[in-house]
Formats: structure tokens, C-alpha cells, sequence
């Protein structure tokens, strides 16, 4: 009974690891020269990739700043390392380069954790390129290290001197450009100049080695090492100090747009599935060592079948719930993925934390979601109940988003201290007196461009990225009030918006006017001027939630030219990993068939740069014709679906959302 318990648990932390993380690669503008400086143009729009963490999983405290960019000829990469001690011996190539401090890339081109390329580099401009065939858990692997990236150029700046121990540096930087005939083309291939096609991706990962040293005078760097293991901080934690198990890297996803023009990915929700075969492998492959052979009795997670058609070889088959996509791992790993024609959006549901259940409650409702096919939910409520339900829904296979309200604090107690903090209308009405907030009792907006208000939000930011387990946070009423309402409601506030009135034009604080005069918008450009701004706070939360390693997403209004009308909100300058358009049709007076028009304008209008989980109004949409709805919008190819809300959601829904799947 115990070793069958022990044998589950390598099972339950299939959901509770954060997904493998993801990057766009934009195309270089410009030509860059491998001088080791970053300093080219081409590399000032590029993005960093989420920051390393310890490979076991755990946050570090060092710095290491990565960007990509590519062309047709290359993939370039540049790494920025802070380093108070630089120090290097290895000046041959192909050394073993990690017994200096390094930094590694490992290269899967076609993600099925065969066949993949390592480069190591140290500070003395050394490197080591070799090519795997399986990783190390094989007793064969078949590494070639007489392999080389032909045309490779690699260069590296020191910012300080390298084996003085007596002064203090400031770090090195790396630079590489690896042409694509050593990247597309491997094992039995031959190599060609092919640059990847837009939109595909490949599978990556980071890691740079460090030690610990101490001065030692007279030994060659004037270093010695400490009797300490080596750190590895890498992009995508493996979980273990095995950098060589190529299911838990990144995906690195190649955009055929600008480095400099935002596009974002998301996490492939398949990814869960995917890592529980590799699981059920690592097991089987421990079992055979101690053993001598695979165990035919092993439990397996739910919807996982395991065949054997010879003695000692094993199939495993699972099919991702969420969208559908069959996959196929053998003893021998060997990986292979058939999506469905039509894969299956990623399901949302906005969940009310504050109400009152019983943990069983919570938990048997959760439950009745994952068995629907709902993927994720985003929970609205404070940090410390959030930290209670999270876990609760993990349990259940769920991802979980934080919900926060960002620019509108109804009942805010710190921001309630600070009237300087709320947007003020053009008849000079504040939204901190509530005499004065437009529609309703709980509009009590902020100004987006107080400073304050900016660093009060990031606090908040950082406070839900603590809660462990987390998977996003989306922000809600990342806007200003509404200068004009949705149709639909002028008649219940008794209202003509067909024009506007500066009773509900925001914000005219002295925050807005005094930066607006000081400003280079063009002059009366007052709303270019706040459309920006609201843009720009939501740029800086959504860059402090990805440096937590978390998805930044928005519930956002139908589209960017409806969204700017109505709320100062042009959400195609937001650099979000995900929108939630709200597309509630009732409230705009149409019929269904406007969700899937709208949804197509939004597209177009965002270039397909940020992924779309349009949002249905429950209440608005009866059960009956909720399929016909989801499988419309899976026709229109969006990658997600959200439903709002859990306080709306009926039993008759949930069973229509079994027959979506």
C-alpha cells in the first residue's frame, strides 16, 4: 500500500508546477553586429523573457536579462549577466565549459525531446556546441560533441576585469547569432539555411552556471572554489538538478512581426497532459533501473491508457480534455501530437471569491467546472481568500487567475485617504465624493497617470503574485469611466449619450493637466492623450506580473475602436498575454451573431498580435443555444472563451458545456 501511495504522489504535482513558460521571438529591424554589447538598434524594442529561477523552481535573487530576435539567416540571442566576481579558465573549445561559470542554450527544434543542441559559453569567449539524441535519463544517449554550429558567431563583453579578485564587477553580457542551417536542420537532415515559418515554435531552454569562490592568491584566476555545488538558474525549472529533461523547457514562438510591435502567446493548455506522460515515463524508467524491467501494474492518471507491444516497451495515450489534441509517448521517448482540425478554445470563468461556502462547497463546485471543461478560473476577492481557493482549485485540475480591480477601488480604505488619487470630470467632479461618481455608488475610478496610484497598484500586483499557485492575474477596469454606456442602458439611467457631455468625460485632475502641457502630444490632443495613458499603466502592471512569471491578462470592453470610444481604452497598445473582451450583445442592443462580428474586428484590428478569450454574458445566453454560440467562435479560431459568471452559471449550462467538448 505505501510503495502504491509513493507511486501516486509522482502523480499530484502534475498541476500544482507552473507550465513550461513561453516567448515571442520578433524579426530584427536591423542589422546587428556580434560584438558581445547589445547595443544595436535591432535589440532596444526586443522583450526579455520572464526571469530565471532556481531549476528547481524556486526564485533567485541574481539577474539575468535574455532577449531574441531573428532574421532569415539567424536566430540572435543576447544575455546580460550581473556578476561581482568575473572568473575563467576554459579556452579551448569544446571544453567541459560549465566548470567555469557559463551560459547555456539548449535547442529543441521540433519539441519531441529527441535530437536537441547544447551551447555553452564562458567569459573567456569559449564555447562547447554538441548535439543529443536522447537525454540522459537513456542509458545511451549518443552525445556528439564533436558537432559544430558551422557559421556561428559569438562574442562577449566584460563589464569589469576578468580574474582580479581584488576589485568588484559589474557582470558580462553574451552575445550570439546561430544560423538556421544548425537549428532546422539535425540527425538525419541535412543541413540547410531555413529559417523557421512564422507563427511555429520550438521548444528552449536557459541556464547559466555559477559558483561560489573565494580569493585565492597565486592560483591562475586568483579564485578558488568553495566545496559547494554549482548554481543553475534557468528559464524554464525542470524541477530536479537535470537540465536535460527537454518536456519541462519553454516554447519560443518565432511572430512575423517587429521585435518592437508587441505580440503575445500563451501557455499550450496541453502542456499538463503532455508533462503527465512524461511522467508516467520517468517512473517507468526509475522502476526499470531498480528492477529490471517496466511495471505492467502502475496506476495511471485519469484518461491515460498504457499498452505493451513487446516485452519491454510501453505506449502511452492521452487525450488533452481542454482541446482535445491525442498524444502518444513510448518507452523509448519517442513523443508525437495530433490536434484536432478544430481545436477546442481554453474555457474562463469569472468566479465571485467573497461568497460564503464550506471548503467542500468550494471544492464540489470546482470540480463540476473541470468536468464541464472549464480550464481556468479568475477569481475575484482579497489575497488571503484567494489563497484559500487557489489551492482548492488546483486540487481540481484548474488554472487559476487573480482578479483585480485595478483602476476602479470601490470601498478602497487606503485609497479612500487620498482624494489627490481619483480621476476628476471636466466640471471638475471627482470620483472620491460619492455625490459626484457617474451611473453608480461603486465608480470610484483613479487617476492612471498619479504615480502614486502607479505604485499602489504594482503593490497590489506583487501581493496576489505571492500566492502560490497562481497561473495570471487579469485586471479589470483598466479604463475610465464611461463617456458613452452601452445602448442598452441609456434608458436605465435615464440618459442620451448619442453625444458626449463632460459630466462623464475623465480624467481632468492637475496630475493629467500638468503632465499634458508638459507632454509632446499634439496640442488639443486630450484624448490621444489618455487613451496613452491608461495604455501605459497597464504596460507597467502587466511587465511587473510577467517578472513574477505570471500570464498578464485584461477583461477589456468589445473591441479597441469601441473600447476608446466609450472608455478610453484602446487595448490594442496593451502588451497583455491575453484579453477578455467583454462582448455582452444584450447590453448593445444585437443579437448573438454581433459576438462573432465584433470578435472578428477585434482580430483584425489587433493584427492577431494578442490572443482573444472573448466573454458571453450567462444570464444573456440560454443553455440551449449555448453550443451553437461556443462553436461558432471556435469556427472564428479564437484561442480562448470566458463566461461570466459563476453566480450566473446554471446546471443547464454546464451540461451545454459538455457538449461543446
Amino acid at each position: 500500500m505505501r510503495a502504491f501511495l509513493c507511486t501516486l504522489a509522482a502523480f499530484l504535482p502534475v498541476f500544482a508546477q507552473a507550465p513550461p513558460p513561453v516567448y515571442v521571438c520578433g524579426r530584427a529591424e536591423s542589422a546587428i553586429v556580434i560584438d558581445g554589447r547589445g547595443d544595436d538598434a535591432a535589440w532596444q524594442g526586443a522583450r526579455e523573457l520572464s526571469p530565471l529561477r532556481d531549476i528547481e523552481g524556486a526564485a533567485i535573487p541574481h539577474h539575468c536579462r535574455i532577449k531574441m530576435v531573428w532574421d532569415d539567416d539567424y536566430l540572435y540571442i543576447l544575455a546580460d549577466m550581473d556578476e561581482e566576481h568575473l572568473w575563467a579558465t576554459l579556452t579551448e573549445r569544446d571544453s567541459v565549459i560549465y566548470h567555469d561559470p557559463d551560459f547555456e542554450v539548449f535547442i529543441d527544434p521540433d519539441g519531441d525531446g529527441l535530437n536537441y543542441i547544447e551551447l555553452e559559453i564562458n567569459a573567456l569567449n569559449t564555447v562547447w556546441d554538441l548535439f543529443i539524441t536522447r537525454p540522459y535519463r537513456f542509458d545511451d544517449p549518443h552525445i556528439l560533441h564533436d558537432w559544430d554550429m558551422r557559421g556561428l558567431k559569438h562574442a562577449v563583453h566584460l563589464r569589469g576585469t576578468l580574474n582580479h579578485p581584488d576589485d568588484t564587477d559589474a557582470g558580462w553580457s553574451v552575445e550570439l547569432a546561430i544560423p538556421w542551417s544548425s537549428i532546422t536542420s539535425h540527425a538525419h537532415q541535412p543541413r540547410r539555411s531555413q529559417a523557421p515559418a512564422p507563427g511555429s515554435s520550438m521548444r528552449f531552454n536557459f541556464s547559466r552556471v555559477n559558483w561560489q569562490v573565494r580569493p585565492a592568491p597565486g592560483s591562475p584566476t586568483g579564485y578558488e572554489k568553495l566545496p559547494a555545488p554549482e548554481s543553475n538558474h534557468v528559464w524554464a525549472p525542470t524541477g530536479k538538478v537535470n537540465i536535460h529533461l527537454p518536456e519541462h523547457w519553454g516554447r519560443v514562438v518565432f511572430s512575423e512581426h517587429p521585435a518592437g510591435e508587441w505580440a503575445a502567446a500563451l501557455p499550450a493548455p496541453e502542456d499538463a497532459t503532455r508533462l503527465a506522460l512524461y511522467r508516467v515515463l520517468n517512473t517507468q524508467l526509475g522502476h526499470r533501473g531498480r528492477h529490471g524491467s517496466f511495471s505492467r501494474e502502475l496506476p495511471l492518471p485519469e484518461g491515460m491508457q498504457m499498452s505493451f507491444p513487446a516485452q519491454d516497451f510501453f505506449v502511452l495515450t492521452a487525450t488533452c480534455p481542454h482541446t482535445g489534441t491525442s498524444m502518444r509517448l513510448d518507452s523509448e521517448g519517442r513523443f508525437h501530437a495530433t490536434a484536432p482540425q478544430e481545436p477546442r478554445p481554453e474555457l474562463y470563468l469569472w468566479v465571485h471569491g467573497n461568497t460564503k461556502r464550506s471548503e467542500t462547497e468550494w471544492s464540489a463546485r470546482f470540480r463540476s467546472y473541470a468536468e464541464a471543461g472549464i480550464g481556468t478560473v479568475i477569481i475575484d476577492g482579497s489575497a488571503e481568500r484567494l489563497a484559500e481557493l487557489t489551492p482548492l482549485a488546483r486540487r481540481e485540475g484548474l488554472r487559476v487567475f487573480a482578479w483585480l480591480w485595478a483602476l476602479n477601488r470601490p470601498g478602497d480604505e487606503t485609497a479612500l485617504k487620498h482624494p489627490g488619487w481619483y480621476a476628476v470630470n471636466a466640471e471638475g467632479k471627482s470620483c472620491h465624493l460619492s455625490q459626484h461618481r457617474p451611473f453608480v455608488e461603486y465608480y470610484q475610478f483613479l487617476c492612471p497617470n498619479n504615480a502614486d496610484v502607479k505604485q499602489y497598484l504594482l503593490e497590489q500586483v506583487r501581493i496576489l503574485a505571492a500566492i502560490p499557485g497562481l497561473s495570471g492575474i487579469q485586471a479589470d477596469y483598466m479604463r475610465l469611466p464611461d463617456v458613452e454606456l452601452p445602448r442598452a442602458l441609456w434608458s436605465k439611467y435615464g440618459l442620451d449619450m448619442s453625444t458626449p457631455s463632460p459630466e462623464f468625460d475623465y480624467c481632468y485632475c492637475s496630475t493629467c493637466r500638468q503632465k499634458f502641457s508638459t507632454g509632446s502630444q499634439p496640442a488639443g490632443d486630450w484624448k490621444e492623450f489618455r487613451l496613452q495613458s491608461v495604455a501605459e499603466l497597464f504596460n507597467t502592471l502587466a511587465a511587473e506580473i510577467r517578472r513574477h512569471g505570471l500570464i498578464a491578462a485584461c477583461a477589456v470592453f468589445p473591441s479597441p475602436e469601441l473600447a476608446a470610444r466609450m472608455v478610453h481604452q484602446d487595448w490594442s497598445r496593451f502588451q497583455a498575454d491575453l484579453v477578455l473582451p467583454m462582448t455582452y450583445h444584450h447590453f448593445y442592443s444585437k443579437q448573438a451573431e454581433w459576438v462573432i462580428e465584433t470578435t472578428k474586428r477585434a482580430t483584425e484590428q489587433t493584427q492577431r498580435r494578442i490572443p482573444l478569450a472573448p466573454a458571453i454574458h450567462l444570464p444573456d445566453v440560454p443553455a440551449e443555444e449555448l453550443p451553437n454560440l461556443l462553436a461558432a467562435l471556435r469556427a472564428a479560431g479564437v484561442p480562448g472563451i470566458a463566461l461570466f459568471s459563476d453566480e450566473e452559471i446554471t446546471p443547464e449550462h454546464l451540461k451545454a458545456l459538455h457538449l461543446f467538448r
